[in-house]
């Protein structure tokens, strides 16, 4: 699409759990980001000076490690993503500039110039993940659709996975693509 220097960005679903993550920043925009890789369960390491009260929180209940300093540039070694939540620019480049050194996926938050990857809006009902993206140009837009999207799925969608998955130990695809489309009128 022109005038939006030809990125569009491929989605891919990762395993996080045990990965490692670093989030540098620890205000609202830190939350929302650290809230939405929880469900996933990485280990989540935040290392910024100063901490909103609900991240210091979290650290005492032991759902992410919490550094009360300042980045340095060992806080990348043996991360698997990092998150920068801080809206100093030229944090956000010095930081992607060192990820992208060490093939370490980068998102610069509100700064898609220094991001490797965006996040998706999310539509989390276990099994089912759901991720629409922009590509980082129009975030309001991928919300929006969220919302519409999240009020079709059926309630028991978890139920109807189940099902589904169970009926495809024993038929051909051809059979489960019907099954699947009866089971979700």
């Amino acid at each position: 699409m022109e005038g939006y220097n030809d990125i569009m960005l491929f989605p891919i679903f990762i395993d996080l759990k045990a990965k490692n993550v670093l989030v540098v920043g620890a205000g609202e925009v830190a939350l929302r980001k650290i809230e939405k890789l929880l469900p996933f369960e990485p280990s989540i390491t935040v290392v910024a000076p100063r901490a909103i009260d609900k991240i210091v929180d979290m650290k005492k209940q032991k759902l992410i490690t919490y550094k009360k300093r300042k980045f340095i540039i060992s806080d990348l070694r043996n991360k698997d993503m990092v998150i920068v939540a801080s809206d100093d620019i030229h944090l956000q480049k010095h930081i992607f500039n060192l990820c992208i050194k060490r093939n370490i996926p980068c998102n610069s938050v509100d700064s898609i110039k220094f991001c490797s990857f965006v996040f998706p809006s999310l539509i989390t009902k276990n099994p089912l993940v759901i991720g629409i993206s922009t590509s980082g140009y129009a975030p309001s837009v991928s919300k929006a659709l969220r919302k519409k999207i999240e009020n079709i799925i059926p309630e028991d969608i978890e139920d109807i996975i189940k099902k589904v998955q169970l009926y495809r130990q024993t038929a051909n695809s051809e059979s489960v693509d019907k099954y699947t489309k009866e089971i979700l009128k």
